[in-house]
């Protein structure tokens, strides 16, 4: 029989990761000791070096499987431990040569939107005291394209270019309205202080991506992640939405005298601790715990597959 060696790769990988996460929510395995495991990733190389050295033989599939299981005990460590393997992905992209640099800024006179698109690299996302903008990048290629009006910011990336790009910008605290982010492949910051948003929404692939409105109110907030890391932290207003991760980890911080209700999909490969943070579940997967009299309500949606999701992380979503 013609072993398929694909097949066998991508089976023998995906064993392990539902494993992992699967042994960490039945208890048998504490997630902390999990955080290391990245530290056998050069077994990998050395099933690989055994498929070589064996060529097309059959005993060749011993060095593929030995290369997918390791593979898969680390993704899936990664993922299960919530640790930082998981969003170190987004650090993607290598400068060759010397970069460029946009400085450009401008004035919001309205409550206003900031659009963010990156593809490969870093952005930063702070607020500011007036009521103008500044986009600065570090660009090699085409530069970003930024585009404005009195009530709108919107910085993409170019489509055509496959390099990486550092951005920071600088937006009115007392303008900002909403921030929509799509990040695929990079690093993204959204530090939010001051502000007063109706509205976040991240759309993240690939990527490290933290959401700091501990010092600022955000009406509703949606975050989906697929392969990478997310982290939010929520201040003192109430808010509605929906956190989404496959295949990476989510960490949510919030007020200690909130009121929260967490309605959480489960499926046997997603973890959290909600019950060691104190919270109840009731029926149809609703997780609550109260907060004080008159304490803004946090009431989330949570889905996640292959994936962990930790409230209140120690040391803090950071």
């Amino acid at each position: 029989m013609r072993i398929r060696r694909g097949l066998l790769f991508a089976g023998l990988f995906l064993i392990p990761v539902g494993a992992m996460t699967l042994l960490v929510r039945a208890g048998a395995i504490d997630a902390a000791t999990l955080a290391d495991a990245w530290r056998l990733w050069p077994l990998i190389l050395v099933g690989f070096g055994i498929a070589l050295l064996l060529g097309r033989s059959r005993a060749a599939a011993l060095g593929t499987a030995l290369a997918a299981l390791v593979l898969g005990v680390l993704v899936g460590s990664a993922i299960a431990s919530g640790s930082v393997f998981v969003g170190s992905i987004g650090d993607c992209g290598f400068t060759t040569g010397s970069s460029q640099r946009l400085d450009t800024d401008g004035t919001f006179t309205a409550p206003a939107t900031v659009v963010l698109d990156l593809r490969c690299g870093s952005l930063d996302l702070a607020t500011g005291s007036d009521d103008g903008w500044r986009v600065t990048a570090d660009y090699q290629g085409s530069p970003p394209s930024v585009t404005s009006a009195d009530d709108r910011l919107e910085v993409r990336a170019p489509t055509s270019d496959a390099r990486r790009d550092d951005v920071t910008v600088v937006a009115a605290a007392s303008r900002l309205h909403a921030v929509d982010l799509t990040a695929n492949a990079g690093r993204a910051s959204l530090v939010l202080d001051g502000a007063s948003l109706s509205e976040v929404r991240v759309d993240a692939n690939a990527g490290d991506i933290l959401v700091d409105g501990g010092q600022a109110t955000v009406d509703r907030i949606d975050v989906q992640v697929n392969a990478g890391r997310a982290r939010v932290t929520l201040g003192e207003g109430a808010t509605t939405g929906s956190l989404s991760v496959n295949a990476g980890a989510i960490e949510l911080c919030v007020p200690s005298d909130a009121d929260l209700r967490l309605t959480v999909d489960s499926q046997l490969t997603f973890i959290t601790n909600l019950a060691d943070r104190g919270l109840q579940q009731s029926s149809g997967g609703v997780w609550q715990r109260p907060g004080t009299t008159g304490a803004p309500v946090i009431d989330l949606d949570v889905q996640g597959n292959v994936a962990s999701f930790t409230l209140d992380p120690t040391g803090g979503c950071r």
